[in-house]
């Protein structure tokens, strides 16, 4: 755009894809790099290069632009990049719709293809990021109308995610329009069973059931939301969180309106929090109730619940590798909570974990240690347990095994002073990650994983089930056996990817240690399936320890194509 006016693209795929590959590139890209991936099949491959460079110079009327080797784009501080834009956060309007270079078909080198894949799948996160966070914005807000708006666009780039269309229903529903509600989750149910075989999670029809007040004769909202907010507290911590979670949607339907802001809000928040913690798949409704907790809150004057609002809500966002948005709510919810210790440490662990999914193990281990410190500060045991429990997971990836040892060691044993069984697979698997990398015997791991596995699969939890499974089958790996490996690898992948708001660095976990074992006993296709989703996954997440291994799968692969028979 100049002057209000859509100036005329360039001629050509290839100038469209060469500008992507600069303007999206970290660092210069030298011109032997952009012909070996662009124009190596061309008689004149650095004559192309040239050609599409002044070609695209001609265009936007920049003469000082996409000169040098490397190549700089230099386009000066008054021009503005729409990619630039939605990852930095800011949602241009209109709301961007469809992929990267959506319609650009390039016939390019395997290397661009992997580029392109890993690019389309970045824009992708970020954009549902910033529509995500807006839509929250205007639910918050009352402004519904805006609210579809942004919820629809979302639905378009994202099609088949569950989030997305939970986000529609619940925007519907807000508005008062529950007959549109109902026909998007039918036709969601449709489209979910027609494209993939499978029907959504339950979260799905649950965002279109409307709130219903409790009505207790002679008792008035408040007293009725206070002893529903009791009674759902502790079904939940009880380990009935079906049960608790509808008690605390009735005491959040009593609550509203009665006149108590700081019941209201304390009542949003252990409803979010709960759907968010308790349930499986409940994540996108726990974060629309967590925003209006946080709403609530800031009105009473309610800071410390704010703040824990703001603390999951960043969890959510850390859980789901929406990168960006977890960097700013984080931030956000580590500012609030400054007046609060015990919300610093469980800002600090989510930051902690965070870190380590982004690939910052360093960071990451000197963050736990402060969140430990924190929750030994402030008394939180079951939270310095779940940082210990994350800590270990993080050491390993290190390579400090000792570290991650003593750790998951401490874990666990404070969860059994504790009595909270419900922890246990996570500092139980990687221990035994631990022990696996230590050298010690296969099948001694193998028979303590053998009592968490069974207890992962009595919880339903789908992290620890799949954590677990893909420890069992590392014993057999670690034997010389991993062919026996690979059904415990089937099981961990349909463990995590069982619900729709998995935890998405496992899920890219399990899937690149897959696609190496399938690799290591020559099934080529399992190998390159499993790769190519693992590459998705951590190019969307932004998780670049675990893109470099299924990138290496893939370079393999194609390595071992090229070898002449």
């Amino acid at each position: 755009m100049r002057d209000g006016l859509t100036l005329p693209g360039p001629r050509g795929a290839k100038c469209w894809a060469l500008l992507a590959r600069i303007v999206r590139s970290a660092d210069p890209v030298s011109r032997q790099q952009l012909v070996n991936e662009l124009f190596s099949e061309a008689d004149d491959p650095m004559g192309a290069l040239r050609w599409s460079l002044a070609e695209l110079r001609r265009r936007m009327s920049m003469p000082e632009a996409l000169l040098g080797n490397p190549v700089v784009a230099g386009f000066g501080s008054d021009v503005e990049i729409d990619v630039d834009v939605v990852g930095a956060g800011i949602l241009p309007d209109p709301p961007p719709r469809g992929e990267l270079l959506e319609g650009i078909d390039v016939q390019a080198s395997p290397a661009f293809d992997t580029w392109l894949l890993v690019e389309r799948q970045r824009v992708a996160g970020e954009v549902v990021g910033v529509l995500r966070k807006e839509t929250l914005r205007a639910m918050s807000a009352h402004d519904y109308p805006r609210a579809l708006s942004l919820a629809s666009a979302m639905v378009d780039t994202a099609p088949l995610e569950e989030g997305p269309h939970v986000m529609l229903i619940k925007a519907f529903m807000a508005s008062g329009d529950r007959v549109s509600a109902h026909r998007h989750v039918a036709a969601t149910e449709a489209a979910f069973e027609r494209e993939l075989g499978v029907p959504p999670s339950p979260a799905l029809s649950a965002a279109a059931r409307p709130a219903v007040t409790p009505n207790t004769a002679g008792v008035s909202s408040i007293a009725t939301a206070e002893s529903l907010l009791t009674a759902g507290q502790a079904a939940v911590v009880a380990g009935a969180s079906g049960s608790g979670i509808a008690t605390l949607r009735g005491a959040v339907a009593a609550a509203e309106g009665a006149g108590d802001g700081r019941l209201e809000a304390a009542c949003l928040f252990e409803l979010g929090s709960s759907l968010v913690h308790a349930a499986r798949g409940y994540d996108d409704e726990g974060a629309i109730v967590l925003d209006a907790a946080r709403e609530a809150a800031t009105r009473a004057g309610e800071q410390e619940i704010a703040a824990k609002a703001l603390a999951e809500l960043a969890y959510v966002d850390v859980l789901a590798a929406r990168r960006e948005c977890a960097v700013e709510g984080l931030a956000l919810a580590w500012e609030v909570a400054e007046p609060f210790p015990r919300v610093r440490a469980a800002v600090a662990s989510y930051d902690a974990v965070h870190l380590s999914d982004w690939g910052r193990l360093d960071e990451s281990l000197e963050r736990f240690d402060e969140a430990i410190d924190l929750c030994r500060e402030t008394g939180s045991v079951r939270r310095g347990i779940w940082a210990m429990s994350h800590a270990s997971r993080t050491a390993y990836l290190a390579g400090w095994l000792a570290a991650a040892e003593r750790w998951a060691k401490e874990a666990q044993r404070q969860a059994q002073s504790e009595r909270w069984t419900a922890i246990r697979p996570w500092p139980e698997a990687w221990h035994a990650h631990a022990r696996l990398a230590k050298g010690e015997s296969p099948a001694a791991v193998r028979s303590d994983l053998e009592s968490t596995y069974a207890l992962a699969r009595q919880l339903e939890d789908p992290c620890w089930e799949g954590v677990a499974a893909k420890a069992m089958g590392l014993t057999y790996v670690a034997e010389g056996d991993p062919m026996a490996a690979l059904p415990w690898l089937d099981h961990a992948r349909t463990a995590c990817r069982r619900i729709n708001d998995s935890y998405k660095w496992l899920e890219a976990e399990v899937q690149v240690t897959d696609a190496e074992v399938a690799l290591g006993v020559g099934d080529r296709d399992r190998a390159h399936a499993h790769a190519a989703l693992a590459l998705q996954v951590a190019a969307r997440g932004d998780m670049p320890l675990l893109l470099v291994r299924a990138e290496g799968v893939l370079d393999q692969l194609r390595g071992a194509v090229a070898q002449p028979a």
